[in-house]
Protein backbone atom coordinates (compact mmCIF):
# COMPACT_ATOMS: atom_id res chain seq x y z
CA UNK A 1 0.00 0.00 0.00
CA UNK A 2 2.79 2.44 0.95
CA UNK A 3 4.65 1.55 -2.25
CA UNK A 4 1.57 2.36 -4.35
CA UNK A 5 1.13 5.72 -2.61
CA UNK A 6 4.80 6.50 -3.24
CA UNK A 7 4.45 5.61 -6.93
CA UNK A 8 1.21 7.59 -7.18
CA UNK A 9 2.98 10.65 -5.81
CA UNK A 10 5.64 10.50 -8.53
CA UNK A 11 3.07 9.73 -11.19
CA UNK A 12 1.29 12.95 -10.24
CA UNK A 13 4.57 14.91 -10.29
CA UNK A 14 5.30 13.39 -13.70
CA UNK A 15 1.84 14.47 -14.88
CA UNK A 16 2.41 18.02 -13.64
CA UNK A 17 5.69 18.30 -15.53
CA UNK A 18 4.22 16.85 -18.70
CA UNK A 19 1.24 19.18 -18.38
CA UNK A 20 3.64 22.12 -18.40
CA UNK A 21 5.23 20.73 -21.57
CA UNK A 22 1.82 20.17 -23.17
CA UNK A 23 1.08 23.87 -22.76
CA UNK A 24 4.11 24.55 -24.92
CA UNK A 25 3.01 21.94 -27.47
CA UNK A 26 -0.50 23.44 -27.67
CA UNK A 27 0.73 26.99 -28.22
CA UNK A 28 3.51 26.13 -30.65
CA UNK A 29 1.31 23.78 -32.64
CA UNK A 30 -0.93 26.76 -33.32
CA UNK A 31 2.00 29.07 -34.13
CA UNK A 32 3.86 26.44 -36.20
CA UNK A 33 6.98 26.81 -34.02
CA UNK A 34 9.35 24.08 -32.89
CA UNK A 35 8.40 22.57 -29.54
CA UNK A 36 12.10 22.40 -28.61
CA UNK A 37 13.58 25.74 -29.71
CA UNK A 38 13.54 28.54 -28.74
CA UNK A 39 13.37 28.11 -24.95
CA UNK A 40 10.18 29.02 -23.07
CA UNK A 41 9.24 32.68 -23.43
CA UNK A 42 6.42 35.05 -22.61
CA UNK A 43 3.89 34.92 -25.48
CA UNK A 44 3.24 38.65 -24.97
CA UNK A 45 6.67 40.31 -24.70
CA UNK A 46 8.79 37.40 -25.98
CA UNK A 47 11.25 37.57 -23.06
CA UNK A 48 13.01 34.31 -22.18
CA UNK A 49 11.65 32.87 -18.93
CA UNK A 50 13.80 32.00 -15.93
CA UNK A 51 13.77 28.42 -14.63
CA UNK A 52 11.60 29.30 -11.65
CA UNK A 53 8.96 30.71 -14.00
CA UNK A 54 8.30 27.19 -15.29
CA UNK A 55 7.44 25.37 -12.06
CA UNK A 56 4.00 23.84 -12.70
CA UNK A 57 1.13 25.64 -10.92
CA UNK A 58 3.48 27.06 -8.26
CA UNK A 59 5.01 29.63 -10.64
CA UNK A 60 1.53 30.78 -11.68
CA UNK A 61 0.68 31.41 -8.03
CA UNK A 62 4.01 33.04 -7.13
CA UNK A 63 3.82 35.37 -10.14
CA UNK A 64 0.19 36.17 -9.29
CA UNK A 65 -0.86 35.20 -12.81
CA UNK A 66 1.25 37.97 -14.37
CA UNK A 67 4.38 37.98 -16.51
CA UNK A 68 7.49 38.79 -14.44
CA UNK A 69 8.81 41.10 -17.18
CA UNK A 70 5.89 42.87 -18.85
CA UNK A 71 3.14 42.40 -16.27
CA UNK A 72 0.67 40.97 -18.77
CA UNK A 73 -1.85 38.49 -17.40
CA UNK A 74 -0.93 34.80 -17.71
CA UNK A 75 -3.70 32.62 -19.13
CA UNK A 76 -5.48 30.29 -16.72
CA UNK A 77 -4.86 27.61 -19.36
CA UNK A 78 -1.37 26.93 -17.96
CA UNK A 79 -2.28 25.75 -14.44
CA UNK A 80 -5.48 24.09 -15.71
CA UNK A 81 -3.63 21.89 -18.21
CA UNK A 82 -0.99 21.03 -15.61
CA UNK A 83 -3.59 20.17 -12.98
CA UNK A 84 -5.76 18.19 -15.42
CA UNK A 85 -2.80 16.12 -16.62
CA UNK A 86 -1.76 15.38 -13.03
CA UNK A 87 -5.29 14.30 -12.04
CA UNK A 88 -5.86 12.10 -15.09
CA UNK A 89 -2.45 10.42 -14.78
CA UNK A 90 -3.09 9.80 -11.09
CA UNK A 91 -6.55 8.43 -11.78
CA UNK A 92 -5.17 6.13 -14.49
CA UNK A 93 -2.64 4.70 -12.05
CA UNK A 94 -5.30 4.22 -9.36
CA UNK A 95 -7.61 2.55 -11.87
CA UNK A 96 -5.14 0.25 -13.69
CA UNK A 97 -2.22 -0.03 -11.26
CA UNK A 98 1.22 -1.07 -12.44
CA UNK A 99 0.29 -2.39 -15.88
CA UNK A 100 0.88 -1.88 -19.57
CA UNK A 101 -2.61 -0.35 -19.84
CA UNK A 102 -1.53 2.42 -17.46
CA UNK A 103 1.42 3.26 -19.69
CA UNK A 104 -0.70 3.40 -22.83
CA UNK A 105 -3.45 5.33 -21.07
CA UNK A 106 -0.82 8.01 -20.31
CA UNK A 107 -0.18 8.26 -24.06
CA UNK A 108 -3.88 8.48 -24.91
CA UNK A 109 -4.57 11.03 -22.18
CA UNK A 110 -1.67 13.15 -23.41
CA UNK A 111 -2.90 13.12 -27.00
CA UNK A 112 -6.44 14.01 -25.94
CA UNK A 113 -5.27 16.92 -23.77
CA UNK A 114 -3.17 18.43 -26.56
CA UNK A 115 -5.86 18.03 -29.23
CA UNK A 116 -8.53 19.39 -26.90
CA UNK A 117 -6.37 22.40 -26.10
CA UNK A 118 -5.78 23.38 -29.73
CA UNK A 119 -9.41 22.72 -30.67
CA UNK A 120 -10.72 24.97 -27.89
CA UNK A 121 -8.26 27.78 -28.62
CA UNK A 122 -8.36 27.90 -32.41
CA UNK A 123 -10.62 25.02 -33.55
CA UNK A 124 -7.52 23.34 -34.97
CA UNK A 125 -6.55 19.67 -34.56
CA UNK A 126 -3.08 18.34 -35.42
CA UNK A 127 -3.90 15.09 -37.22
CA UNK A 128 -0.38 13.77 -36.55
CA UNK A 129 -1.21 13.54 -32.86
CA UNK A 130 -4.34 11.50 -33.55
CA UNK A 131 -2.25 9.22 -35.78
CA UNK A 132 0.20 8.70 -32.90
CA UNK A 133 -2.74 7.84 -30.66
CA UNK A 134 -4.11 5.35 -33.20
CA UNK A 135 -0.73 3.65 -33.70
CA UNK A 136 -0.19 3.35 -29.94
CA UNK A 137 -3.66 1.79 -29.60
CA UNK A 138 -2.88 -0.74 -32.35
CA UNK A 139 0.37 -1.63 -30.57
CA UNK A 140 -1.43 -2.04 -27.24
CA UNK A 141 -4.11 -4.37 -28.63
CA UNK A 142 -1.52 -6.38 -30.53
CA UNK A 143 0.53 -6.85 -27.37
CA UNK A 144 -2.59 -7.60 -25.36
CA UNK A 145 -4.40 -9.99 -27.72
CA UNK A 146 -2.14 -10.69 -30.70
CA UNK A 147 -3.60 -10.72 -34.22
CA UNK A 148 -7.14 -10.83 -32.86
CA UNK A 149 -6.53 -7.66 -30.88
CA UNK A 150 -4.94 -5.94 -33.88
CA UNK A 151 -7.97 -6.73 -36.08
CA UNK A 152 -10.30 -5.65 -33.26
CA UNK A 153 -8.51 -2.29 -33.10
CA UNK A 154 -8.40 -1.83 -36.89
CA UNK A 155 -12.14 -2.38 -37.25
CA UNK A 156 -12.79 0.03 -34.38
CA UNK A 157 -10.62 2.66 -36.06
CA UNK A 158 -12.40 2.27 -39.40
CA UNK A 159 -15.84 2.34 -37.80
CA UNK A 160 -15.09 5.43 -35.72
CA UNK A 161 -13.74 7.38 -38.69
CA UNK A 162 -16.58 6.20 -40.94
CA UNK A 163 -19.40 7.14 -38.55
CA UNK A 164 -18.06 10.63 -37.88
CA UNK A 165 -17.21 11.27 -41.54
CA UNK A 166 -20.70 10.24 -42.66
CA UNK A 167 -22.22 12.53 -40.04
CA UNK A 168 -19.88 15.36 -41.06
CA UNK A 169 -20.80 15.03 -44.74
CA UNK A 170 -24.51 15.07 -44.05
CA UNK A 171 -23.91 18.73 -43.34
CA UNK A 172 -23.47 19.29 -47.08
CA UNK A 173 -26.95 17.93 -47.73
CA UNK A 174 -28.66 19.91 -45.00
CA UNK A 175 -26.58 23.03 -44.33
CA UNK A 176 -24.26 23.25 -47.34
CA UNK A 177 -21.14 22.74 -45.21
CA UNK A 178 -19.47 20.02 -43.14
CA UNK A 179 -21.15 19.41 -39.81
CA UNK A 180 -17.75 18.63 -38.23
CA UNK A 181 -14.13 19.35 -39.09
CA UNK A 182 -11.84 16.86 -40.83
CA UNK A 183 -9.72 16.64 -37.70
CA UNK A 184 -12.69 15.18 -35.81
CA UNK A 185 -12.70 12.21 -38.20
CA UNK A 186 -9.04 11.49 -37.41
CA UNK A 187 -9.71 11.76 -33.67
CA UNK A 188 -12.72 9.42 -33.92
CA UNK A 189 -10.58 6.91 -35.81
CA UNK A 190 -7.94 7.04 -33.08
CA UNK A 191 -10.59 6.56 -30.40
CA UNK A 192 -11.97 3.60 -32.34
CA UNK A 193 -8.51 2.03 -32.37
CA UNK A 194 -8.38 2.51 -28.61
CA UNK A 195 -11.89 1.30 -27.74
CA UNK A 196 -12.52 -1.32 -30.44
CA UNK A 197 -15.37 -2.13 -32.79
CA UNK A 198 -18.15 -2.09 -30.18
CA UNK A 199 -16.60 0.37 -27.75
CA UNK A 200 -16.37 3.20 -30.29
CA UNK A 201 -20.16 3.27 -30.57
CA UNK A 202 -20.40 3.88 -26.83
CA UNK A 203 -17.63 6.49 -27.00
CA UNK A 204 -19.50 8.37 -29.72
CA UNK A 205 -22.75 8.19 -27.76
CA UNK A 206 -21.02 9.51 -24.62
CA UNK A 207 -19.39 12.22 -26.74
CA UNK A 208 -22.70 13.33 -28.18
CA UNK A 209 -24.16 13.47 -24.69
CA UNK A 210 -21.14 15.53 -23.54
CA UNK A 211 -21.63 17.90 -26.46
CA UNK A 212 -25.25 18.34 -25.48
CA UNK A 213 -24.25 19.12 -21.90
CA UNK A 214 -21.25 21.37 -22.48
CA UNK A 215 -21.33 22.75 -26.03
CA UNK A 216 -24.83 22.90 -27.47
CA UNK A 217 -26.74 24.61 -24.58
CA UNK A 218 -26.05 28.06 -26.01
CA UNK A 219 -27.41 26.94 -29.36
CA UNK A 220 -30.47 25.41 -27.71
CA UNK A 221 -31.19 28.55 -25.70
CA UNK A 222 -31.14 30.56 -28.91
CA UNK A 223 -33.44 28.01 -30.57
CA UNK A 224 -35.85 28.18 -27.63
CA UNK A 225 -35.91 31.96 -27.82
CA UNK A 226 -36.60 31.76 -31.55
CA UNK A 227 -39.53 29.41 -30.98
CA UNK A 228 -37.91 26.12 -32.10
CA UNK A 229 -39.14 23.86 -29.30
CA UNK A 230 -38.56 20.60 -31.23
CA UNK A 231 -34.76 20.77 -30.95
CA UNK A 232 -35.00 21.43 -27.21
CA UNK A 233 -37.40 18.51 -26.68
CA UNK A 234 -35.22 16.13 -28.70
CA UNK A 235 -32.14 17.14 -26.71
CA UNK A 236 -33.91 16.38 -23.43
CA UNK A 237 -35.11 12.99 -24.73
CA UNK A 238 -31.61 12.13 -25.93
CA UNK A 239 -29.99 13.01 -22.60
CA UNK A 240 -32.62 11.10 -20.63
CA UNK A 241 -32.10 8.03 -22.83
CA UNK A 242 -28.34 8.23 -22.29
CA UNK A 243 -28.86 8.41 -18.52
CA UNK A 244 -31.20 5.42 -18.59
CA UNK A 245 -28.62 3.49 -20.63
CA UNK A 246 -26.21 3.74 -17.69
CA UNK A 247 -28.79 1.84 -15.64
CA UNK A 248 -29.53 -0.74 -18.33
CA UNK A 249 -26.37 -0.87 -20.50
CA UNK A 250 -27.38 -4.03 -22.40
CA UNK A 251 -30.91 -2.90 -23.26
CA UNK A 252 -31.14 -2.86 -27.05
CA UNK A 253 -34.40 -0.88 -26.97
CA UNK A 254 -32.74 1.97 -25.07
CA UNK A 255 -29.76 1.92 -27.43
CA UNK A 256 -32.15 2.07 -30.41
CA UNK A 257 -33.95 5.05 -28.83
CA UNK A 258 -30.65 6.87 -28.34
CA UNK A 259 -29.70 6.32 -31.98
CA UNK A 260 -33.13 7.50 -33.21
CA UNK A 261 -33.16 10.58 -30.97
CA UNK A 262 -29.54 11.30 -31.88
CA UNK A 263 -30.26 11.22 -35.62
CA UNK A 264 -33.39 13.36 -35.24
CA UNK A 265 -31.51 15.82 -33.03
CA UNK A 266 -28.59 16.03 -35.45
CA UNK A 267 -30.99 16.72 -38.32
CA UNK A 268 -32.77 19.42 -36.33
CA UNK A 269 -29.47 21.09 -35.36
CA UNK A 270 -28.09 20.98 -38.91
CA UNK A 271 -31.34 22.36 -40.25
CA UNK A 272 -31.06 25.19 -37.74
CA UNK A 273 -27.48 25.89 -38.80
CA UNK A 274 -28.59 26.17 -42.43
CA UNK A 275 -31.17 28.79 -41.48
CA UNK A 276 -28.71 30.86 -39.46
CA UNK A 277 -27.08 33.82 -41.16
CA UNK A 278 -24.17 34.04 -38.71
CA UNK A 279 -23.18 30.42 -38.20
CA UNK A 280 -21.21 29.45 -35.14
CA UNK A 281 -19.22 26.23 -34.98
CA UNK A 282 -18.33 24.42 -31.80
CA UNK A 283 -15.10 22.51 -31.11
CA UNK A 284 -16.10 18.85 -30.87
CA UNK A 285 -12.80 17.26 -29.81
CA UNK A 286 -13.41 18.17 -26.13
CA UNK A 287 -16.66 16.19 -26.27
CA UNK A 288 -14.88 13.26 -27.95
CA UNK A 289 -12.22 13.39 -25.23
CA UNK A 290 -14.84 13.36 -22.46
CA UNK A 291 -16.58 10.40 -24.09
CA UNK A 292 -13.30 8.51 -24.46
CA UNK A 293 -12.20 9.15 -20.86
CA UNK A 294 -15.60 8.14 -19.54
CA UNK A 295 -15.40 4.90 -21.51
CA UNK A 296 -11.82 4.25 -20.41
CA UNK A 297 -12.27 4.95 -16.71
CA UNK A 298 -15.94 4.40 -15.91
Amino acid sequence: MEVNIYILFWVCIFGLCLGSFYNVVILRTLSNESIVFPPSKCPKCGHKLYWWHNIPILSYLLLRAKCYFCGEKISIQYPLIEFLTMVLFGFAFIKFGISILTLFSFIWISCLIIMTGTDIKEKVVDCKISIVMAISALIFWTINSGLKGFIFSIFGMLLGALVVEIFARTGYLIAGTRAMGEGDTYVAGALGAMSGFVGILLVLLYSLAAAMLFIVPTFLINKFKSGDKLTCILSVLFILSAIILQRFPQNLFIIALIIIFGIMLAYSILKGIKQEKNRSYFPYVPALAIGALYFLFI
